[in-house]
């Protein structure tokens, strides 16, 4: 049975790979669920995105069944998502598809052909063109080098025909094993077949006189070895009787068994039901401990790196899933690590809608900044009144970051001293073009990751100093970098004066 399903596995990966749009790899079972398509449960080929729920899938296999609906519409087959997807709300997930091209996968044909190959799922498809092109009779599993060779097996695969039991006494010509029966039951068959066990079969025509006497000689013979085989057939037919009345008996005792056992079933379900609210309830009180847990881990992990002088450098990875996420509006925002002024001072973080948010919704990306309720509120000054300034940064190194700021409103609520957990949000909602955001190769997505950096203007630096404190080199500790900017500012100070004390050359008058 393991050979036969190893056969059918390699089948489906070489002559019918064009039928399973995903990859069949060895050990399946184990890949990574992310890599799988939601259809074929198999590695994904040319992987999509159904923008309405954010899961990802082959892209024939989302084709084929939306070519099957007259309206193109899909319905997600995730047991938590059931979401519906029209044919024209899917797009190529490109960034996925490098991450797919670079995992690693060992060929389908490691345990049948034990194939040692392994390498990038980049490489798998020529690995199979090359090594593992196969023509199977999918009867016999008996494999061929060529097409015509397995036509030719097929008009008379064993598995597929066979001869007459009576041989040539009936016909020579093969018998397709689905007509088998209908052709024992055919007239032809039945009078050949009386006619052989009566000893009456005669071929007119084609038997000699010698062989008659043979025939003559050996029936005596045959007749009497047809008695014995009967006698002992008589005798087989009694003792099937007498285990058949024993099997009678040990069927009804495992019938009493049977009834035995339902009972202890049915009294046993009884008592799980008794059971079953005081499980629920401990099940409940755990996955509300596990939260607690979760809650903590992340409140203790963004202790870890709290930024307490006024910037935060704020790191987004998996920005294709996030992006997806927030197209389909199961998440349309995601919130930065929590962020100080100063050790005692100001609790603020930032809140990023990658697809936008009221007049920049689907056009741009929205950035937003909120101050949150702080410990040292009391004896803070209100309302706040630093300049904010955001930056989306340049990860090639050209140093084309995209900065942009704004003054608070006193006035608004957004900047009064928190009374809620947080205050409203306010901001930017076309801080960067989206459409600028997903082109391939952009200097702000990287490995699928982006940066933010949030600046609050606690001090009275330059707005013209921003873009070099973006070229510092972050790994610098905070007291060297406003070593830099310091010196920097008295440089450029030094050379604005020095162009403003410079006189300046004085026409020549010509006039006469």
């Amino acid at each position: 049975m393991d050979d036969n399903n190893n056969s059918q596995q390699s089948s489906q990966s070489t002559v019918s790979l064009s039928l399973k749009p995903g990859y069949n790899i060895d050990d399946i079972d184990k890949a990574n669920s992310r890599f799988k398509c939601i259809f074929c449960k198999l590695i994904i080929r040319d992987p999509i995105q159904l923008t309405e729920c954010g899961h990802r899938s082959c892209r024939n296999c989302f084709d084929e069944r939306a070519n099957k609906e007259p309206d193109g519409n899909v319905t997600c087959p995730c047991d938590d998502c059931h979401i519906v997807t029209n044919k024209s709300q899917v797009m190529p997930d490109k960034a996925f598809k490098k991450e797919l091209d670079s995992i690693r996968v060992v060929c389908i044909h490691r345990r049948d052909d034990q194939c040692t190959w392994t390498g990038h799922l980049r490489d798998y498809q020529a690995h199979l063109d090359e090594n593992h092109v196969h023509y199977i009779c999918a009867d016999c599993n008996e494999r061929f080098t060529s097409q015509p060779m397995l036509d030719d097996h097929m008009a008379k695969c064993p598995a597929i025909f066979q001869l007459c039991p009576l041989g040539s006494l009936c016909t020579d010509q093969l018998i397709r094993k689905t007509e088998l029966l209908k052709h024992l039951l055919s007239q032809k068959h039945q009078e050949v077949l009386i006619k052989s066990v009566t000893g009456e079969y005669v071929i007119s025509g084609t038997m000699t006189h010698e062989q008659e006497m043979e025939v003559n000689t050996i029936k005596p013979e045959l007749d009497d070895k047809t008695i014995d085989k009967l006698n002992t057939l008589s005798k087989d037919i009694q003792n099937l009787n007498e285990m058949n009345i024993e099997l009678t008996n040990k069927f009804n005792k495992l019938n009493e068994h049977v009834s035995t056992t339902a009972q202890e079933l049915n009294n046993m379900y009884l008592t799980t039901n008794e059971r079953l609210p005081v499980k629920q309830s401990l099940q409940s009180l755990q996955e509300k401990v596990q939260q607690d847990l979760e809650q903590l881990q992340q409140t203790f992990d963004n202790c870890q790196h709290i930024s307490t002088d006024g910037t935060l450098t704020w790191r987004i990875n998996n920005v294709s899933e996030k992006m997806a996420d927030a197209q389909s509006e199961r998440q349309t925002s995601i919130f930065s690590p929590v962020f100080y002024s100063s050790p005692t001072g100001y609790k603020m973080r930032a809140r990023l809608f990658l697809f936008g948010d009221g007049g920049g919704r689907r056009s741009h990306i929205s950035l937003f900044f909120l101050i949150m309720k702080g410990e040292y509120d009391a004896i803070l000054k209100w309302p706040f009144h630093y300049k904010v300034t955001f930056c989306l940064l340049d990860q090639t190194g050209n140093n084309r970051h995209v900065i942009d700021s704004f003054h608070p409103d006193v006035k608004s609520n957004s900047f009064q001293r928190p009374k809620e957990a947080a205050n409203t949000a306010s901001g930017i909602p076309k801080f960067f073009p989206l459409p600028m955001l997903l082109q391939d190769d952009n200097a702000y997505v990287r490995e699928d990751t982006l940066y933010l950096k949030i600046i609050i203007a606690l001090n009275d630096t330059p707005k013209v100093l921003l873009p070099f404190m973006l070229t510092l080199n972050p790994a610098l500790p905070n007291y060297v970098q406003d070593n830099l900017i310091h010196q920097e500012e008295i440089k450029r100070q030094q050379q604005q004066t020095a162009t403003v004390n410079t006189p300046q050359p004085v026409p020549m008058n010509t006039a006469k």
